[in-house]
């Protein structure tokens, strides 16, 4: 198991340990750690109270290892977790200066001129999916997939857990309606899919490959054997015809079914949303592309200090390079935008 995974684990079980109760110490450095659990906790881990946490099977506790059954042990303990959360950080430091050089040097107008109109701060609400994405094949492969999105501009956002952000606390909405970012998240992490299985694909593929060419090599040697010596007299015999035809239909019979077994079959399954209020600033712009006009918003973000992309109106993709469509002034990437 590489580190990366690890990690992953360990964030995850001390994460879930820690909010279900459990008192944890495990050293950054150090080969285990152990938790102090609850009774009930204890029942439901199948543990005594005092609980090893280690990557190595052979410790016993609780190994966070996904070849053990880690995983079927913490199911309950993450089930009972809250699914959507609403949470919002009353204050936070707003720039206070121009954005005018800033958004000059942070994005480039392709096709259209675009005038500051104002700035003022607003709140807005930023989505944070997670998804379980699941590869079933001749093999299986899993990945939780978080994006954030920017609730009114729906550009994506590189955050960090907004669980973790400081002076986060529960929050109640005055008003209920809000923009559906559910399909938006759910095409990006999609997207992402392929990028992050890629390497399971392509052993997938050569696993496939290495057995539909043993399958072409069997049959090929079953039809040497069922043709006669080379031009011999009974070239043009019936039956050795019949067999031909029989063992090239198995051969394409053994091929569908091979095909059959190494399908991709893919589903994403939203697992959790975080719905997070935030004080940002509002740049107004009004772009001008040929003889339309329209308004759009620019948005300095206070977690990551910058401004955030807009969004392809096309393809969803966050942008800084920014061309426009003729008639309705919409934005697009530049790879929309050559279409």
């Amino acid at each position: 198991m590489n580190e990366y995974l690890q990690a992953r684990l360990r964030g995850f079980a001390l994460k879930t340990l820690e909010r279900r109760g459990a008192l944890v110490e495990w050293p950054a450095n150090a080969d285990e750690g152990w938790a102090m659990c609850e009774p009930d906790m204890a029942g439901t881990l199948k543990s005594g109270e005092l609980l090893r946490l280690s990557h190595r099977p052979e410790s016993g506790g609780l190994c966070l290892n996904l070849a053990t059954d880690f995983l079927d042990r913490m199911a309950p303990l993450a089930e009972a977790e809250a699914r959507i959360g609403l949470f919002t950080i009353p204050d936070m430091y707003l720039k206070k200066s121009a954005l005018d050089e800033m958004i000059a040097r942070t994005f480039a107008w392709q096709n259209a001129k675009v005038k500051i109109k104002g700035t003022s701060a607003i709140r807005v609400e930023y989505h944070a999916w997670s998804f379980l994405a699941e590869l079933h094949s001749e093999d299986t492969w899993e990945d939780v997939i978080q994006v954030t999105l920017n609730s009114a501009s729906g550009a994506e956002l590189d955050f960090a857990d907004a669980l973790e952000l400081n002076g986060i606390v529960p929050h109640t909405p005055v008003v209920s309606s809000i923009p559906d970012t559910s399909r938006a998240a759910t095409l990006r992490a999609c997207a992402r899919v392929e990028q992050r299985a890629a390497e399971f694909i392509a052993r997938l593929e050569a696993r496939r490959e290495r057995d539909r060419k043993r399958l072409r090599d069997y049959y090929n040697a079953l039809l040497k054997e069922t043709n006669p010596r080379a031009e011999s007299a009974d070239a043009g015999n019936a039956k050795t015809e019949e067999k031909r035809r029989a063992v090239e239909l198995e051969l394409r019979r053994k091929q569908s079914e091979l095909d059959e077994r190494y399908a991709l079959r893919a589903s994403v399954t939203p697992l959790t949303w975080v719905r997070l209020d935030l004080p940002v600033l509002a740049v107004t712009c009004e772009v001008f592309r040929k003889q339309a006009r329209r308004e759009h918003k620019l948005y300095w973000n206070p977690v990551l200090t910058a401004l955030e992309p807009l969004c392809c109106s096309r393809c969803g993709a966050g942008i800084f390079s920014v061309s426009f469509s003729d008639e309705q002034v919409l934005p697009l990437c530049n790879a929309c935008a050559g279409e």
